[in-house]
């Protein structure tokens, strides 16, 4: 695996793991929506970077194919 591939593979686990965090404080009696809200538009940027890299693999991978 090349190592930009490591790296969005990275972001991808850092995403979920963001998104889990969301969640989490989401279900709590009292969160803070200011801050799920932060936290959920990071995750769309991450995962937006994320599929732009992997688009570009699959562009490049059908070029050569």
């Amino acid at each position: 695996m090349k190592f930009e591939d490591q790296m969005a593979v990275k972001l991808l686990a850092h995403s979920v793991n963001q998104l889990g965090t969301a969640v989490t404080e989401a279900l709590c009696t009292t969160p803070d929506r200011r801050m799920v809200r932060l936290m959920v538009e990071r995750v769309k940027g991450d995962l937006d970077s994320f599929l732009e890299h992997y688009e570009a693999v699959e562009s490049g991978t059908e070029k050569q194919g």
